[in-house]
């Protein structure tokens, strides 16, 4: 596996819970980056998957889901899949603008929690890891031209051509001419 980047906390508008339980049809948690201080959450967009950054305290929009269907605490490095109100399951979906992310009407457990020792429940409110099966790679926050700002690790520093440009001072025509 790559480097374990911690970049997500889960958190939950219950106080008694203490590990993320896979909750159905509930949505009892957020995705919140720690770099951007913001929840994913559902929202339309031009580029790349709806999904926008969002207040975690108007949200309470994820659920988690494990193949076997139980009920106990999600563990470290298991299998599980993302459920995202309004979007569908978070799924890695290759060709698209911005992050290679899309939904699915159906579980997909392409997903691992990182961040403690494997089989150890995850627990609410620690800093934890994204980890994608299919890219094999983390899920990060940084800046980009298209779409949400999220990034594999492996993809830091790139895609943000754009932003380099108007920050160089670039006029309307030049940044226009990046496209010919």
């Amino acid at each position: 596996m790559t480097m374990e980047l911690k970049d997500w906390t889960i958190l939950s508008d219950k106080p008694t819970v203490g590990s993320v339980v896979p909750e159905e049809p509930e949505y009892t948690y957020d995705l919140f980056n720690i770099t951007d201080s913001e929840a994913i959450v559902y929202g339309e967009r031009r580029w790349g998957i709806n999904l926008k950054w969002g207040d975690p305290t108007k949200s309470n929009n994820v659920r988690f889901r494990r193949e076997s269907g139980g009920t106990e605490p999600i563990k470290f490095e298991e299998p599980i899949a993302i459920n995202v109100r309004g979007g569908g399951y978070l799924v890695y979906q290759p060709d698209r603008w911005g992050i290679n992310l899309g939904w699915s009407n159906t579980p997909k457990y392409e997903w691992l929690i990182l961040g403690d020792t494997a089989g150890q429940a995850v627990p609410v409110g620690k800093a934890v890891g994204l980890y994608s099966l299919v890219e094999k790679d983390s899920l990060a926050y940084e800046s980009r031209d298209w779409g949400i700002n999220l990034k594999w690790f492996k993809d830091a520093g790139k895609y943000q051509k754009l932003r380099k440009l108007w920050e160089a001072g670039e006029t309307l025509k030049d940044v226009y001419n990046y496209f010919d």
